[in-house]
C-alpha cells in the first residue's frame, strides 16, 4: 500500500472548497487512490515510483521537482477531490444513499446537484491531466523512466487518445496511396508497435 503523500490534506484543503469539517483520514485515502489509479495512469509506473523514491529521500529535485510543482500537484489536487466527492457527500446506509447534513442526522440523496458538483470538478481534473500529458509528451528526454517499464504488473503512460490516430493503416501501408494522401494531407501518422511513445517511433 502506498503511504508517501505527493501532497497533503492540508494543500487539499487550502487550494479547494473543501473545509475543515472533512475528515482527514478521507482526504489522504483520496489522495493515495487518485495517486495510484490516476497519475500512475497518466506518467507510468517507474516514473511514479521514482518521484515517490525522492520524495521519502528528500531528494526531488530538477527536472522531478518541476514536475511535481508544476504540474502534477495540480492535477492531483481535482483527481484527489474527485475521488472523495461520494464519500463525502453520499453515505451508504441500511435505508439507501445519504447525505450527512451534521451529527447523526442526513437526508435522501439529490442526485442532480452531486453530478453537477462532481462534473465541475471532473472538469478541471481533465484540464489539469491534459497539461500534464502534454509536458511529459514533450520532455520524455527528462524522464527516462517513462520509456523503461518491462514489467507486465507495471502500467506504461497513457497519453490519451489525443496522441493516436484514428486512422488504422496495416504494417505495410506505407507504400501505399491512402498513408500518402494522409501524409500529404497534413495527419500525424503514429505507429502503434511502439505504444509508449505518444506519436510512435517515427513521427510524419
Amino acid at each position: 500500500m502506498t503511504t508517501t503523500l505527493i501532497i497533503s490534506e492540508a494543500k487539499l484543503r487550502q487550494f479547494t472548497d473543501l473545509n475543515d469539517s472533512v475528515d482527514t483520514s478521507l482526504l489522504k485515502n483520496a489522495v493515495r487512490e487518485a495517486q495510484d489509479i490516476s497519475l500512475q495512469r497518466i506518467i507510468g509506473t517507474k516514473l511514479y515510483q521514482k518521484i515517490l523514491s525522492d520524495i521519502d529521500a528528500n531528494s526531488l529535485a530538477g527536472a522531478y521537482l518541476t514536475l511535481v510543482d508544476d504540474y502534477i500537484q495540480d492535477f492531483l489536487l481535482y483527481a484527489a477531490y474527485y475521488e472523495a466527492l461520494e464519500a463525502i457527500y453520499i453515505r451508504p446506509r441500511n435505508n439507501g444513499l445519504l447525505t450527512p447534513t451534521g451529527g447523526e442526522n442526513s437526508i435522501e440523496v439529490d442526485r442532480s446537484l452531486f453530478n453537477v458538483k462532481r462534473q465541475n470538478v471532473q472538469n478541471k481534473m481533465e484540464y489539469y491531466a491534459e497539461r500534464l500529458t502534454n509536458y511529459i509528451a514533450e520532455e520524455q528526454a527528462s524522464y527516462p523512466e517513462l520509456n523503461t517499464n518491462n514489467k507486465l504488473y507495471e502500467q506504461w503512460p497513457d497519453y490519451g487518445s489525443q496522441y493516436r490516430s484514428p486512422i488504422v493503416f496495416s504494417r505495410n501501408a506505407k507504400v501505399g496511396a491512402h498513408y500518402q494522401q494522409a501524409k500529404e494531407a497534413g495527419l500525424r501518422i503514429t505507429d502503434s508497435k511502439y505504444k509508449q511513445y505518444p506519436w510512435g517511433s517515427n513521427v510524419e
